[in-house]
């Protein structure tokens, strides 16, 4: 229904129609142009509540505004200002430069610091790992709390995310204090660990490396040149 209300929606080259609407489950993301008005989704969202006999909760709708600079910080006051935009509706979250709006898992925006997004994964991951800490776990025990942990919590962000320098460094600290505790040198490296049982390792999640087969994964999408390529390539 939101894919015929009217609007243009987002032109992209190299796509034959423009984005107008995503779908996964019961999360819908809709794109307007600048010469789009909300009133427009708003008329099928009627129409769907009317026959649904369901309300839409207006307070849970967020907006991200795109286009150049000036553009957005215009849209961001007048909004704060009167509580409009070209028919945007009230009391809905506008998000400014800076500010993280989650989608489907993933955190987007203008100018967002990717590694204010990993804070509330780090340091539940740090929680976690003291938690497991308080146990006499062996050194091969340890080995499978940090996959199911540190890998577990972490790898569905880092795919849609990417995991900065700086969250890496911070997860490795938590690692090694998991495994050697508060001893400052720990007596093994770090390296040495990453490598498998039979080279002398524990074979432990090294994140840099998955880091860098998530990036390979994501540029071979991006290479794509046949009807496989997906739409965010583009």
């Amino acid at each position: 229904m939101i894919r015929t209300a009217g609007t243009r929606g987002i032109e992209v080259p190299g796509l034959e129609e423009a984005i107008r609407a995503t779908l996964f489950a019961d999360d819908t993301t809709t794109y307007l142009s600048e010469h789009d008005n909300f009133k427009l989704v708003q008329n099928v969202l009627d129409m769907w509540c009317s026959a649904s006999r369901a309300k839409f909760n207006i307070s849970k709708t967020e907006i991200i505004p795109i286009g150049t600079k000036s553009f957005r910080e215009q849209v961001v006051k007048h909004y704060k200002e009167t509580g409009t935009w070209n028919g945007l509706p009230q009391q809905a979250k506008l998000a400014e430069d800076g500010e993280a709006i989650r989608l489907l898992g993933a955190y987007v925006g203008n100018k967002v610091n990717n590694d204010h997004v990993w804070e509330a994964k780090i340091a539940k991951v740090e929680e976690t790992l003291e938690r497991w800490s308080k146990h006499h776990t062996t050194i091969s025990g340890k080995r499978y709390a940090i996959q199911m942990v540190v890998g577990g919590l972490t790898q569905f962000l880092a795919d849609v995310q990417s995991l900065p320098k700086t969250s890496i460094q911070k997860l490795e600290k938590a690692i090694r204090k998991y495994i050697w505790g508060e001893n400052r040198i720990p007596p093994v490296k770090m390296e040495q660990l990453y490598m498998p049982w039979t080279s002398g390792g524990l074979g432990i999640l090294d994140l840099q490396a998955r880091n860098e087969a998530i990036n390979i994964m994501w540029l071979r999408s991006y290479l794509m040149t046949d009807e496989q390529r997906p739409t965010w390539a583009f």
